[in-house]
């Protein structure tokens, strides 16, 4: 899966100048294309958000059974605890979800995808992420596959939190000819709010950094003319 050409010591030197670092063309070719496709085309992602402080997920089924007013308060409430710095708006599909045994796994495409999903926990990719980070302890990964469109947004956080052994969180993206103004971006701060740098979507380029960094997804433009697809998570410590 991985690709074979990367530089590790060059690359190990450049996450160590601040413990961040973007990784292109991490995978081969043929299985990024592939896992576009399967994003594009076949992973049933669900809208994932905070409402009244808690985490909630809908899938489109779900959504369609709610009253245009149903939808419109839902929205609503969730935009205004963003307004505070709480909360995110996308699609996604969690790792913690998938069941081996559904009749997805009937869907070539959609079985690759979640092959990728183990791969990801794979020797082969946490002996790389060991090596370029010099943390020994990682054992594992949890990811998800992610789907930005209009409207979507992840405020500003960090992704820390107890008993959960995460150590350093990724983004591969997964979507090709990304423009700056549609947002999306990978937005880094200062631990007091300022506004640090932006790491602009780019196709099978793993973004990957340690945990303490303070980010956010910037909000995707009501004229963004394609989604934001990108393979998220963390590697981990797993007991």
């Amino acid at each position: 899966m991985l690709n074979t050409d990367l530089d590790i010591k060059t690359l190990r030197e450049n996450f160590h100048l601040d413990k961040r670092l973007k990784i292109e063309n991490f995978l081969k070719p043929e299985i990024a294309e592939q896992l576009r496709n399967a994003c594009l085309n076949h992973v049933p992602f669900s809208l994932q958000y905070v409402l009244d402080g808690e985490y909630q997920s809908k899938t489109p089924a779900e959504l369609s059974k709610l009253t245009p007013q149903e939808a419109n308060d839902m929205h609503n409430k969730v935009l205004t605890e963003a307004s505070k710095g709480v909360g995110f708006l996308y699609d996604g599909y969690l790792r913690s979800r998938v069941d081996p045994n559904s009749s997805s796994w009937q869907n070539e495409e959609l079985e690759f995808a979640h092959k990728v999903f183990d791969d990801m926990s794979s020797d082969d990719v946490i002996n790389v992420i060991k090596q370029i980070t010099d943390n020994q302890e990682i054992n594992g990964a949890e990811p998800q596959y992610t789907r930005y469109t209009n409207g979507h947004f992840l405020t500003r956080h960090l992704d820390i939190v107890p008993g959960r052994g995460r150590r350093f969180a990724f983004v591969l993206g997964l979507t090709k000819d990304w423009h700056p103004d549609w947002g999306g971006l990978l937005q880094f701060y200062e631990e007091n709010g300022t506004p640090r740098d932006a790491w602009m979507p780019e196709f099978n380029t793993l973004s990957i950094f340690e945990v303490t960094h303070v980010h956010s997804v910037s909000y995707v433009t009501p004229f963004a003319a394609a989604p934001r697809l990108s393979l998220t998570g963390w590697f981990v410590v797993k007991d």
